[in-house]
């Protein structure tokens, strides 16, 4: 891949998140407290998974942010941010 690529994935990373927040936010706000819970544990979990990933690739020496191989992981960190973020925004449902 080259620079013109990497960027490209980047952008995608962030055009899907930014294209599903008012989906995602809405479906969100339809789920009972139970759900809700659940689906936020579930983002974060697999947030710090791939969080990991890229810890293990700096504490290795490798720097993943400029490493062309690496930018399809930074955009899913994009994308998993951002869905942490939308349901942190998102009202917790009513009881």
């Amino acid at each position: 891949m080259g620079m013109s690529e990497d960027l490209d994935i980047r952008r995608a990373g962030l055009r899907i998140a930014e294209a599903v927040e008012t989906l995602d936010r809405a479906r969100l706000g339809l789920l009972d407290q139970a759900a809700y819970d659940a689906q936020f544990q579930a983002r974060e979990a697999l947030l710090q998974h791939v969080r990991g990933i890229w810890d293990t690739l700096k504490s290795q020496g490798v720097s993943p942010a400029v490493r062309p191989e690496y930018q399809p992981l930074a955009a899913l960190l994009d994308i998993l941010t951002s869905l942490g973020e939308h349901a942190a925004a998102t009202a917790r449902p009513q009881s």
